[in-house]
């Protein structure tokens, strides 16, 4: 026990007082290559025996730390291996000596910034990676010490302004959680909780918007490889698509995870005596305008004045996709769906993909509200076209097949829709779990409206058989009884 923790002593204060070792040839091994090598090859491979044994306490050893610190100050260049692997050997010894455990992260904090210093590029990409850096110190510093909330909000807050893109989930996550103890704490104004809200929800928009359109890509390659034959091509679009659906959902439950823990300070009444106050001291300020805007259409808050005076002035002052969206949610709370389109009409042409999605979405329910059914098919396709992920669409297209039952007569075709509309829930919840029990609820409902067993049967049909939907749906579905 006295030589682990003169092992662990040792790590603390022997690297926090030799930082100008730092200060060495631009060598990739130091000034003493033979020295740096040797010490990569005893503490990798002891590395290495560690890991086979689970990084179990018993199987760590003195030899490979100090081998590893030597690594580390006099041949910092010499493999990026120091820095992931380093976080391992602070996490034991925070773990396993908990009263030095701020030590330990002021160490993580040397390596994340010498990290950067020394590996700038990721190699795999050949871009800057300073920003992913930055943002997992800022996780961890977060992670291993909540006290330290100020310093976590400071890091992460210039790794976002550094490049929001290169932030995990994770960093995400701890940021807007340290944004939340700033405000608690007394160290920032409630506003701040607002804005960085906002900013996170864009940052993961974007993302999820991205990937929307990788995933469009690769299933079309997919497609173009399964008409060429290539099985081996299809195999491994397969991979990728399965890799980018799971990031999809990385982002999707980090999205969900923001919201829930913004929710407290997101009541209507708050948000506008917050925004209000804010407007009334700069009520030119074209982005504040554009977040009162997003924030209170996003939390359903578009029935108060403050959103209709931040619109109006808002298309005063910056005509664009973004005031007219607003302006849309207005004419449509107004059941004006006629003036309500023509400004979602212009709101799709944003290039943020969730206001595009939504601005298709709302635009879709306007047709469906001026009885133009087939119209809002339409518009609902494109909407998913828009974002491929998110299965509402197909639930709002399910709904309008439900709601066109009065159109069809005879015992056989006024009930088809709702096997169409049925198809369309099934759909929605097999690409997008968040919707499955909307979807779940609805075919319940339809199913029961099914004709029965009998019906089928004296109308010369068969329970499993095709059958075209007529009209304006136009759809082959499957002939299903009520149960």
């Amino acid at each position: 026990m006295k030589t682990k923790r003169l092992m662990m002593i040792a790590v603390i204060f022997g690297m926090a007082m030799s930082v100008s070792a730092q200060e060495m040839s631009e060598s990739k091994y130091g000034s003493d290559s033979v020295a740096c090598v040797t010490n990569l090859s005893i503490y990798g491979e002891a590395y290495k025996q560690w890991e086979s044994a689970k990084f179990a306490p018993e199987a760590i050893t003195s030899e490979m730390v100090n081998a590893w610190r030597e690594v580390f100050l006099n041949c910092p260049r010499s493999s990026q291996l120091i820095y992931t692997r380093g976080e391992k050997i602070m996490d034991y010894f925070i773990r396993t000596n908990p009263k030095d455990r701020d030590a330990y992260i002021d160490t993580i904090c040397m390596m994340m910034d010498h990290r950067a210093q020394y590996f700038p590029i990721d190699p795999k990409t050949g871009k800057s990676q300073v920003a992913g850096i930055m943002g997992r110190k800022g996780l961890l510093i977060y992670t291993y010490n909540k006290n330290r909330y100020e310093e976590a909000y400071n890091v992460l807050k210039d790794a976002v302004a550094l490049d929001a893109s290169q932030l995990q989930g994770a960093y995400i996550d701890a940021y807007f959680k340290a944004t939340i103890d700033m405000v608690n704490n007394d160290k920032a104004e409630k506003m701040t909780i607002i804005n960085v809200y906002q900013e996170l929800s864009e940052v993961l928009d974007n993302n999820i918007g991205a990937l929307a359109e990788t995933e469009t890509e690769l299933q079309t390659a997919k497609e173009d490889a399964e008409a060429a034959g290539d099985a081996e091509a299809v195999a491994g679009f397969d991979k990728q698509l399965e890799k980018n659906e799971k990031n999809i959902n990385i982002n999707k439950g980090v999205k969900n995870n923001l919201d829930n823990l913004f929710q407290p300070y997101a009541s209507c009444e708050d948000l506008i005596k917050v925004f209000s106050a804010k407007m009334a001291e700069t009520p030119d300020d074209v982005t504040l305008l554009k977040r009162i805007t997003t924030i209170l259409d996003k939390k359903d808050c578009t029935d108060s004045k403050l959103f209709l005076d931040a619109a109006v002035k808002l298309n005063e002052l910056e005509p664009s996709p973004e005031s007219s969206y607003s302006l849309g949610i207005k004419f449509f709370k107004d059941k004006k769906y006629s003036d309500a389109a023509t400004f979602f009409e212009q709101a799709t042409k944003t290039e943020n993909n969730d206001r595009k999605y939504r601005a298709y979405r709302n635009l879709g329910m306007c047709y469906e509200n001026m009885g133009s059914f087939s119209r809002a098919r339409e518009i609902y396709r494109k909407s998913a076209q828009v974002d491929p992920t998110n299965g509402e669409p197909y639930l709002l297209i399910a709904m309008l097949y439900a709601e066109s039952s009065k159109q069809f007569s005879g015992d056989i075709e006024s009930k088809a829709v709702y096997w169409a509309a049925v198809d369309k829930c099934i759909k929605a919840k097999s690409i997008d779990p968040s919707v499955a029990d909307r979807a779940n609820s609805l075919i319940r409902s339809y199913s029961a409206a099914f004709p029965s067993m009998e019906t089928i049967f004296f109308n010369d049909y068969n329970e499993g058989q095709t059958f075209q939907v007529g009209g304006w749906i136009g759809e082959t579905t499957t002939i299903r009884a009520k149960k």
